[in-house]
């Protein structure tokens, strides 16, 4: 059982589906009568997502707002990392904010205390073919670029130890684009990765922060930067 759990949740205008989202994953946490913290960071949204977490805290003191400019999906998840590390988080739970993480498979994160690294593996999806096939492509690409396989690098359900997590999260540079492939990376070369099979539900609402064509877009940037962190 993970002691001092804070979860993280990026989120960039998902004011039609957030307030569903944190009433989901408090659910699931509040059943488990555990010790918990929520850390929703605020990447800059545009529409009515901050208003509508700050009225959902006024409910549910175990949650902590970061409001932030707007620094993309991976730079966010950094912020809520370090920001729980600081507040004394023993293990981190990272998952996004669109309702494509399934709380059905948390179990199986939160008991298994025989590993510091536990990712999920998104072996079936909802959101189209497309994406899946990017996913596949990042993998590959991760380990030209650093040697190094990670079955599922960019995946937003994953749990960390804060330790570990902490040993590695000051060589992520600040203008890495896609931070949570980098620290995928920096985790399974420093220890572990377990891996947990899960299905990938299609989003409650909005359109994705990071585009598919960002993927492509950006590949030659990822692809030197990657090389660049990994000596």
């Amino acid at each position: 059982m993970r002691n001092k759990l804070w979860v993280v949740m990026p989120v960039y205008n998902e004011e039609k589906c957030i307030e569903y989202v944190l009433s989901e994953w408090i659910d699931k946490l509040e059943s488990l009568k555990i010790e918990y913290n929520f850390c929703v960071i605020n990447d800059g949204s545009k529409d009515q997502t901050l208003s509508k977490l700050k009225s959902f805290k006024t409910d549910f003191p175990k949650i902590h707002i970061i409001d932030k400019e707007n620094t993309g999906h991976g730079q966010s998840c950094i912020t809520g990392y370090k920001y729980a590390i600081e507040q004394g988080a023993e293990w981190i739970f990272q998952i996004d904010s669109d309702g494509q993480c399934d709380t059905n498979y948390f179990d199986s994160f939160f008991y298994n205390e025989n590993t510091s690294s536990i990712f999920g593996y998104r072996k079936t999806r909802d959101d189209g073919i497309k994406r899946l096939i990017i996913s596949k492509f990042v993998t590959l690409f991760v380990f030209f670029a650093t040697k190094t396989y990670v079955k599922d690098s960019n995946v937003p359900y994953r749990m960390m130890s804060a330790k570990e997590l902490n040993k590695i999260i000051n060589k992520v540079p600040t203008d890495f684009y896609l931070a949570n492939i980098l620290i995928a990376v920096l985790l399974k070369r420093e220890s572990k990765i377990n891996w947990v099979t899960i299905h990938f539900k299609n989003r409650i609402a909005g359109t994705p922060s990071v585009k598919a064509f960002s993927f492509v877009k950006h590949g030659v940037k990822l692809f030197k930067q990657l090389k660049n962190s990994i000596k």
